[in-house]
């Protein structure tokens, strides 16, 4: 498995951690400034739609307040007498127009295609803006066009101004009123034909220092979803071009608000849209703009701010590839430290260089190294002791096998051959003397053998067990000694590992020769149970006692005692007061 260094987690939770704070902070100022932006051009298109829907309000307004006070003039008035009268002589009709002030009037500003006045036998009188004089006579139709006779019976209905929207066949706007005379009689019509330029010179008046950008237009669509004036990017749009946005289906049902919405040319664009009040005309008006136009200078901000944010980053992760650095080259002093360590070099020592953690960090493993060496002595001094010990209980058993088999054994034996030595010049009856006391001689060395053999390795261990084994032990030195010894033995398994039962033997022998040899007691004990798994092992006596303290220095029946269970896995906790005795409580794992 791959290590990954403190070093690089550093780096990366440093680099990490600077590239959230900026992608949060960095997110937050775009979305920020993405919505400012969006609602400062929602107001920019607001404005715009409120100053072209008021101008064309206002322009049909204007238009209205003009027939009006054309149909009241007493020029329409002497117009409509003449046309009224049967056989009006064309000369008549020609000084009508020669002096009429009408014609400079509707063609002051443009607003006007030309001026109908209309009798009520649908005698047509036209004047034509800027046109006058002889050549006009022909103006006068006595047979009026059929949507202009339509347009008449509906003023006449309506009894009042009315507007006519653009129709395929006429692109053109009719506005009329009724002529009514002193005694409320509607005598004729005066109808003015706005053109579609006249639209157009409102609406359609772009450039790139107008607010409407590269890709902003405002028109106007009726209520059959057609334009009424013309595109910025379709040309002869009004009643061909059809426009179903969302926005001009709300405005429409008379919502008026703003909004992301595809357009006619299924193009995402940024919409404020409202319905146009003008009497007699169910238009809308929508003022719009493309949004990957309004959104360039957001997407401007969106690549400062990851520019910013990449040299921000690499900064970040110069910083912490630095500090890391100065950061983790202590802990490698350490670990380079511990490796000479592990390898038994406790001459190693390092430089405190500051006084931070780390420095406090260093400090203690210097005073660890210090321990350490000190603790390495004394476990090698402790070594040499239980090797010595050892090899001082090896020697001991030596000496005592020697002592044995020099004193009894070999006195025994010498006692043999001085017999048989003699029986070679006695006679007969000296002869079966001498060999009925060397049988018994033989006799007590083969009994000798026996105990030595004995004290080695019990047979009653080997063939019978632990439990069998001690009991021996303890009634024999309980007849040899004549200190009281009891053995008490509960739950042992019969199958219990044959080297712990030969180091429970050995050392319940080590324990009995020191009590024997230095308790000066009258009683002991020796308990032995199992239970959950451990072997519970107790040893003890009524005898004089030694101070806890100096346990390791009392000898090498102790310390051999805790090799053994120590080679066991076992515990040996030793307790004793002066005067009241030893105990010694062994608890081995099976």
């Amino acid at each position: 498995m791959k290590t990954v260094s403190i070093s690089d987690k550093l780096i990366l939770y440093f680099v990490s951690l600077s590239v959230c704070a900026i992608v949060i902070i960095g997110s937050y100022y775009y979305f920020f400034a993405k919505k400012a932006l969006l609602d400062r051009t929602f107001d920019q298109l607001i404005s715009l739609r409120l100053e072209k829907k008021n101008r064309i309000e206002q322009f049909f307004l204007d238009r209205d307040r003009d027939i009006k006070l054309i149909s009241e003039s007493e020029e329409i008035v002497r117009i409509i007498e003449v046309l009224n009268t049967p056989n009006s002589a064309p000369e008549t009709i020609l000084e009508l127009q020669n002096n009429s002030n009408l014609s400079n009037y509707i063609s002051a500003y443009g607003y006007y295609m030309q001026m109908h006045v209309v009798n009520r036998n649908k005698i047509d009188f036209k004047l034509i803006p800027g046109q006058y004089g002889a050549e006009n006579v022909s103006n006068i139709d006595t047979i009026i066009d059929e949507n202009l006779n339509m347009f008449c019976k509906d003023i006449y209905d309506n009894k009042g101004t009315i507007m006519q929207d653009f129709t395929k066949s006429k692109m053109l706007i009719y506005i009329g009123t009724p002529v009514i005379n002193e005694i409320n009689e509607i005598t004729g019509f005066v109808v003015l034909e706005v053109p579609l330029t006249a639209i157009n010179n409102i609406m359609f008046g772009y450039s790139e220092n107008n607010g409407l950008g590269k890709t902003g237009e405002t028109y106007l669509v009726g209520n059959d979803f057609l334009m009424r004036s013309n595109s910025r990017f379709k040309e002869n749009a009004v009643l061909n071009l059809k426009v179903s946005s969302e926005a001009v289906t709300h405005a429409l049902n008379g919502i008026t608000g703003v909004g992301i919405v595809k357009d006619y040319r299924n193009i995402s664009v940024l919409s404020s849209y409202s319905q146009v009040n003008i009497s007699g005309l169910n238009w809308i008006i929508a003022a719009e703009i493309d949004e990957q136009e309004a959104m360039i200078p957001v997407n401007s901000i969106r690549n400062s701010i990851l520019l910013i944010s990449i040299i921000i980053a690499a900064g970040i992760f110069i910083f912490a590839f630095v500090i890391s650095r100065r950061l983790t080259l202590p802990l490698k002093r350490l670990q380079k430290a511990s490796e000479q360590i592990g390898e038994g070099n406790y001459n190693v020592k390092l430089e405190v260089t500051s006084q931070d953690e780390i420095g406090l960090l260093t400090e203690a493993f210097n005073n660890m190294i210090v321990q350490l060496k000190k603790q390495s002595i004394e476990i090698e001094a402790e070594k040499t002791k239980r090797v010595s010990s050892l090899i001082d209980g090896q020697e001991m058993e030596r000496q005592r096998l020697s002592r044995d088999l020099h004193d009894s054994l070999g006195q025994s034996l010498l006692a043999v051959k001085m017999k048989l030595e003699k029986a070679k010049n006695t006679g007969l009856e000296m002869n079966q003397r001498i060999i009925i006391e060397t049988q018994e001689l033989l006799k007590s060395s083969i009994q000798e053998i026996r105990n030595i053999s004995n004290d080695l390795m019990p047979p009653v261990l080997e063939a019978f067990g632990i439990e069998q084994g001690l009991k021996t032990l303890c009634r024999e030195t309980s007849e040899n000694t004549g200190i009281s010894v009891v053995f008490s033995a509960e739950n042992i398994p019969v199958t219990l590992d044959k080297k712990i039962q030969i180091f429970l033997y050995r050392i319940s022998q080590e324990a009995i020769n020191n009590i024997t040899k230095h308790a000066a007691s009258t009683e002991a004990a020796i308990a032995m149970s199992f239970k959950e798994s451990f072997v519970y092992f107790n040893i003890t006596d009524n005898g004089k006692g030694f101070d806890n303290n100096s346990i390791d220095n009392n000898g090498n029946g102790l310390l051999n005692i805790k090799q053994r269970v120590e080679l066991l896995n076992g515990e040996c906790k030793l307790f004793s007061v002066i005067g009241k005795g030893t105990s010694i409580n062994i608890k081995i794992p099976v």
